[in-house]
């Protein structure tokens, strides 16, 4: 179960969107990943629940064959015929021990024990109990095609009673707290400093049935069982089992998300979420804690006075499957570009198996452990036998437990270290999407590349893996786009970032367990889907670092994407579009025009401004994606945050993006001092949970009531009134009778150019 909500506060990138249809337009839109703000919990629950309550559907059998299939090595290999010949024999296998001798009893003691407690605490002990007592026999079963048992502490696995014990895991310098009722871990974790004192009988009957004295670390932890036990009065195992599947009634075939009135409201409208991907370059510094944030550490309770103060009453404990969806979150985000998570829910005497990736959630239907033993034999069966990669963990970078050091990436000569422990380190909290994780990288082989001679000068690279959609132009040929327009710009070169090397894993795309789920058809198999990029970029530095006409040269240079020059024709209308507007007449529609997307690097004692990530972008010469919504909802144009657009039925235009380099210059000015993002009451905070529609109605009020009493910082003050004249621009654009649409070149001059004349 978790901690109580009031005690805990988490830093967390919001998950990634839903899809609205099955093909444009969809809606990729978010509060704010790229900020990276200090919340609670609670305000994470909306987004975990919108991910794990439009799951996919698969028969129980089903999804044992697959699992089955999984542990062999040749899951693709294997027909359908002979991966239910797989479950048959491995059925037949498990038999004698549901029926035959003294162990048999003692599984059905144990399973007889918890069907007569009432209370779901002291549920937990019974059932780890019958369930090691059957892993301990499964050690000896031999079922063709499965890789026989190794007696191996680091990769043996047991089921261990983890309430009340919490689970802490750091995120971006927060701690969330945990507490799963059971979890799924090595002997090895299990005994831990006690391994060499401890026989295995005493470990099962003892020491995995009582909450561990030393808490667990999520890195540790191959799975949860979040428990619940609502009905009183359950029948005892029977006298013998057969391998027949024992249907269960259609009110427990699934495990549904049912809405608690008292939980926290689900968002709204297009169901924001984060969207715009954490900058490979350099974490802004509203990703960075204060130390006076990081001082009040996780146990201190909200006062009158917290940043974060909200009105919403504590909420009871999240649904099962939302707690369930909590805990894989946090199994996600312990590890590098783990693949998938496999977890479980007990309720009553039915056990539901959950396979999570980046796409979505596929739930096997209930298996009756009391009354079908033998398929929850053979559950634990495939538990006992999957290798770490089948766990979910990335070969590449976790190819073992405790994995830290140089790899190498297969078929290529690009040798990787990465400082997953940075201080830099961005990681994403989260289920669906593309799970962004950026940190600072080393390569002997990547820095030893030719570089342009004019270029970023920095030495130092980073790395982001991430899971972009199979279907959507990579972000890597979208740059090749970039760097065609550019060419023929002389003004944009130097302007755009760096992309040293790119790497797609062949082999991740998630629509490989959905096709043999039988989720999805060849036709079907791309839909949705997503595989594992890596890219590598020289770093820059946010340009929230910089103050007063710095941070102005260098917003306006990523605008116009011209070098600073003393001259002011440099800042006076052409009729050649150059920078973003170039780009963006080229076809290339960035979408995502946000604080973290501004960067920057250090060129001859001039600092200059790159429009970077280019994730979300598309490049396009007609409109036939033009409809679809993406963007970061602080920042995105009031008129793509309607309902009507949020329905795919505004197309986005350049007064857009325009709009939106308003608002990140009106977010900057509010935010920031010295470089430095305030470490509390920081106006527009509760911008960050809305969803679309109020994010609407709230910036609407800004421009029209709340503009004229703001003040910027001390650092900003020379740049309000440019801020001012921006929203004159931008209100004429909103009349009484609609959107009001107009050239290109007149919404540049009307927005941008006319009223930073003279500031320059």
């Amino acid at each position: 179960m978790l901690a109580p909500l009031h005690t805990r506060r988490l830093l967390v990138t919001l998950p990634c969107p839903p899809r609205l249809g099955s093909s444009p337009p969809h809606t990729q839109l978010v509060p704010l990943l790229s900020a990276n703000i200090s919340v609670l919990v609670n305000n994470v629950r909306p987004w975990i629940t919108r991910d794990v309550q439009n799951f996919q559907k698969c028969e129980a059998d089903t999804m044992l064959q697959e699992l089955l299939a999984m542990c062999t090595g040749s899951s693709q290999s294997l027909s359908p015929s002979e991966k239910s010949t797989l479950l048959e024999t491995s059925l037949e296998a498990v038999l004698p021990i549901c029926n035959v001798g003294a162990v048999a009893q003692e599984i059905k003691g144990h399973l007889t024990d918890f069907c007569d407690i009432e209370l779901e605490p002291a549920t937990y002990a019974p059932f780890v109990r019958a369930a090691n007592c059957a892993l301990r026999e499964l050690s000896e079963v031999e079922v063709p095609g499965i890789p026989a048992f190794k007696v191996d502490d680091k990769t043996n696995i047991l089921l261990q009673v983890n309430d009340p014990t919490p689970i802490y895991q750091n995120h971006q310098g927060k701690q969330s707290e945990c507490k799963p009722d059971t979890v799924v871990v090595s002997h090895q974790t299990a005994l831990g400093a006690n391994a060499h004192q401890m026989q295995e009988s005493q470990v099962l009957a003892e020491t995995a049935c009582k909450s561990p004295k030393d808490n667990f670390q999520w890195t540790d932890v191959r799975s949860t069982l979040e428990s619940k036990r609502p009905r009183k009065a359950l029948n005892h195992p029977p006298a013998a089992y057969k391998t027949d599947y024992v249907v269960p009634p259609p009110s427990a075939q699934y495990m549904e998300y049912v809405k608690d009135p008292n939980a926290p409201a689900k968002p709204t409208g297009s169901t924001p979420a984060a969207g715009s991907s954490q900058t490979p370059h350099g974490a802004s510094n509203e990703s960075r804690p204060s130390s006076q944030q990081l001082s009040k550490g996780v146990k201190r309770k909200r006062t009158g006075n917290s940043e974060n103060q909200t009105k919403e009453k504590e909420p009871r404990k999240p649904h099962p499957v939302v707690q369930n969806g909590l805990y894989v979150a946090e199994m996600f985000a312990a590890h590098i570009a783990r693949q998938h998570v496999i977890s479980f829910i007990v309720n009553n005497d039915y056990i539901y198996v959950w396979f999570f990736d980046r796409e979505d959630a596929i739930q096997g239907a209930a298996i009756d452990f009391i009354q079908d033993l033998p398929r929850f034999l053979v559950l634990l069966f495939i538990m006992q036998r999957m290798r770490y990669e089948q766990w979910g963990f990335n070969p590449v970078f976790e190819p073992e437990p405790g994995f830290s050091g140089k790899v190498m990436v297969k078929d290529t000569q690009i040798d990787l270290e990465l400082d997953v422990k940075s201080d830099e380190r961005m990681t994403h909290f989260g289920i669906r999407g593309r799970a962004t994780t950026v940190f600072p990288v080393k390569s002997k082989a990547l820095s030893s590349l030719r570089r342009d001679s004019l270029s970023n000068e920095s030495p130092e690279l980073v790395t982001k893996l991430y899971w972009p959609e199979e279907t959507h132009q990579s972000e890597p040929d979208i740059l090749n786009e970039v760097y065609k327009i550019a060419q023929t710009d002389p003004d944009m070169r130097g302007h755009v970032p760096e992309l040293v090397w790119f790497h797609k894993f062949e082999g991740t795309s998630t629509s490989k367990i959905r096709i043999a789920l039988g989720l999805k058809d060849a036709k079907q198999a791309k839909q949705g889907s997503r595989a594992l990029y890596i890219i590598v970029f020289r770093k820059l530095i946010p340009i929230t670092t910089l103050s007063g006409k710095e941070f102005l040269a260098a917003w306006w240079q990523i605008v116009k994407c011209t070098r600073f020059s003393s001259s002011p024709a440099l800042y006076h209308s052409s009729t050649t579009p150059t920078g973003h507007r170039a780009l963006w007449k080229g076809g290339m529609h960035h979408r995502d025009v946000s604080p973290s997307n501004l960067m920057g690097y250090w060129f001859c004692g001039q600092f200059i401004g790159v429009l970077n990530d280019y994730d979300l972008s598309s490049f396009q010469r007609d409109s036939s994606s033009s409809l679809e919504r993406t963007g970061t909802v602080p920042f995105m144009a009031v008129n793509l945050l309607m309902p009507e657009a949020i329905t795919g039925k505004v197309k986005h235009v350049y007064a857009h993006d325009a709009e939106s380099f308003i608002w990140v210059l009106t977010w900057v000015c509010l935010r920031y001092e010295g470089g430095n993002l305030f470490s509390k009451n920081r106006p527009l905070d509760e911008w960050l949970k809305m969803d679309a529609i109020r994010c609407s109605e709230e910036k609407t009020h800004f421009w029209s009531v709340r503009l004229s009493t703001m003040r910027p910082s001390r650092s900003h003050e020379g740049s309000w009134d440019i801020v001012k004249k921006c929203f004159l621009g931008i209100h004429s654009l909103y009349t009484p009778l609609g959107y009001r649409k107009l050239a290109d070149q007149l919404v540049f001059e009307l927005l941008l150019e006319g009223p930073i004349q003279g500031h320059l």
